[in-house]
């Protein structure tokens, strides 16, 4: 299950659910507008890989370990179909990520 960061539009979760099943969106949980250390202990908990452009999971990866895993993007701003369909094209190697229980980081 992949949750979206607040950086990322809520909207992309329904777009992704079909490749991507239960991908949720912090709004959709609560969590927006929290800090990064909340957002981190709810995937944790709650068995989400983190999908952002927020560098400073990078950080947390590296300072904490996983879980929970981090898909950190490295696509610059674009519209919502420009990154609904560069996520859907990566499909096979975030599922890999995913199931990969020794990788935690992954940046595309």
């Amino acid at each position: 299950m992949l949750l979206l960061d607040e950086n990322l539009s809520p909207k992309l979760a329904a777009r992704l659910d079909g490749e991507f099943p239960g991908t949720k969106h912090v709004l959709h949980v609560g969590l927006d507008n929290d800090d990064d250390s909340k957002i981190w202990e709810y995937a944790k908990c709650e068995g989400y890989t983190i999908v952002t452009k927020d560098r400073d999971y990078l950080d947390f990866s590296r300072k904490h370990g996983h879980p929970p895993k981090v898909i950190l993007l490295s696509i610059g701003n674009c519209r919502l179909t420009v990154l609904e369909t560069f996520l859907k094209q990566h499909q096979v190697e975030i599922i890999a990520f995913v199931d990969d229980q020794n990788s935690g980081l992954l940046q595309l």
